[in-house]
């Protein structure tokens, strides 16, 4: 990491206006100590908990009525996509995803918060001696997949990603997508004060919510590979799941509370923290393509305004020109769509610019990825464009592609690690020794996979070949 960007991160711990993507990258630094993260979380925790509103949860105000609670919420939802799948199957059209590209647009704008999955609980690894944090330990080793890529949450919303082509979208995010991953970051590296927050918090993302059920169906149904979604409707279950888990914790530790009342007003602000940022149903509702195809293009025009020559005139403008102000390309786009060389609405084979973009021998061929031109396909195609991706086509492999960063370079801390955990034989000491590698930035790397197995060996030797 250069100096310049180290320096404007450290400036992050003394603003207090907050810009998401600088935070969100600053907690998964591994440069920057645990100590300041720490004190910037604490910040940033003590400002959102200060303005969230006790109104926005929807708790109970007694432990004895969280679990009937849980379970009404739950019901309510299985009964809604009950309602949902007896509808599809009377011959009603899908109800998130009209095509593909907005598939491809969900899965970009959730990206930030599905990369930190499980993030909010690192902090409580580090409790292993406290029996009342087992089961929240227990929830994050499931995250993490015990250790193994296949089966670590991190990697497989990356290798979904990576086998789509959608890797290096988010650039074409705005900073609200990245609220509430910093939120869960920020969570991480909360001191022992913020643990009610904390089961709060976990206790609203364990719930099993519609949209997870629609998209993990309709993701399916458009030829996705939707893993990642089908495995948090299998662990996210309140019969013996992560649910089940978070229920157990709060009773556990609402017990050894002095202040009862202030530790479930606490656990209500930490479960108000869910609402910060953009949720997966606002993503949903507020799909827009076409303003997706926009960015799409502004981002090839910093590009494109330097190479193309100057003898075609467009509507009394070279194509230079045209992309040399990004405040002209939704104008260049309507331009080309009135002189009809992309016809909206139709197959997006009878748009010269498509051909274009398209085939091997057009002029613009490489220009765009194939995720892009996905994208402009069903941008052009509209609702005409409604069928799947071929199931060979975008299968995600269980291949682990964001293994580590330069991974081959961290071989010596590697061994180092190994050695030490080898030379070690108390049990305590080496739990504290590989909780480093647990952390939201390396527990998908090659050093996390194999200290989550460690970890997990020793805190819960019955979960041997669970993960496997």
């Amino acid at each position: 990491m250069s100096v310049v960007v180290k320096q404007r991160l450290l400036e992050l711990l003394q603003e207090q206006n907050k810009n998401f993507y600088e935070l969100f990258n600053f907690f998964l630094d591994g440069n920057i100590s645990c100590h300041l993260k720490q004190n910037k979380a604490t910040e940033l925790l003590r400002y959102e908990l200060e303005h969230i509103g006790q109104s926005e949860s929807s708790l109970p105000n007694e432990i004895e009525e969280f679990k009937r609670w849980y379970l009404n919420e739950n019901t309510k939802v299985c009964l809604e996509y009950q309602d949902y799948l007896k509808k599809r199957q009377e011959g009603a059209q899908r109800q998130y995803f009209v095509n593909i590209a907005q598939a491809f647009e969900f899965l970009i704008k959730v990206a930030p918060t599905k990369k930190v999955d499980g993030a909010w609980l690192y902090s409580v690894i580090k409790y292993w001696h406290d029996i009342e944090f087992h089961e929240l330990i227990l929830i994050y080793l499931e995250e993490l997949g015990g250790g193994y890529e296949k089966s670590n949450h991190v990697c497989i919303y990356n290798n979904l990603l990576h086998s789509l082509g959608l890797e290096d979208f988010e650039y074409y995010l705005d900073d609200a997508y990245y609220h509430n991953a910093v939120v869960q970051l920020a969570l991480a590296y909360a001191p022992p004060e913020f643990i009610p927050e904390i089961i709060g918090f976990n206790l609203g993302y364990e719930q099993l919510p519609l949209h997870l059920l629609i998209s993990n169906y309709e993701l399916k149904e458009l030829g996705i590979d939707a893993k990642y979604f089908n495995l948090h409707i299998t662990i996210d279950n309140l019969a013996n799941g992560h649910a089940h888990k978070s229920l157990k914790v709060l009773e556990q530790v609402y017990k050894g509370f002095k202040n009862k009342d202030d530790f479930l007003n606490r656990v209500k602000q930490g479960y108000a923290l869910n609402n910060l940022g953009i949720s997966s149903t606002q993503i949903i509702k507020n799909l827009n393509t076409e303003h997706f195809v926009l960015q799409i293009f502004k981002k090839k025009a910093q590009m494109g305004q330097f190479i193309h020559n100057d003898q075609k005139v467009i509507a009394c403008k070279t194509v230079n020109q045209w992309l040399g102000k990004p405040e002209q390309i939704a104008d260049f786009i309507q331009t080309l769509i009135n002189k009809k060389w992309i016809k909206l609405n139709a197959e997006p084979e009878e748009s010269p610019f498509w051909k274009m973009i398209h085939y091997p021998d057009g002029k613009m061929y490489g220009v765009f990825t194939p995720a892009e031109r996905r994208i402009i396909h069903d941008w052009i195609a509209g609702e005409v464009s409604t069928e799947a991706l071929p199931t060979n086509l975008f299968k995600s492999a269980d291949l682990n592609f964001h293994n580590a960063d330069l991974s081959y370079l961290n071989v010596a801390e590697f061994d180092i690690l190994k050695q030490q955990i080898a030379e070690t034989s108390h049990s305590g000491l080496t739990l504290n020794t590989l909780i480093p590698f647990l952390a939201p930035h390396v527990h998908h790397s090659n050093i996390g996979l194999w200290s989550t197995q460690k970890y997990a060996a020793i805190l819960f030797p019955y979960l041997d070949n669970t993960f496997k």
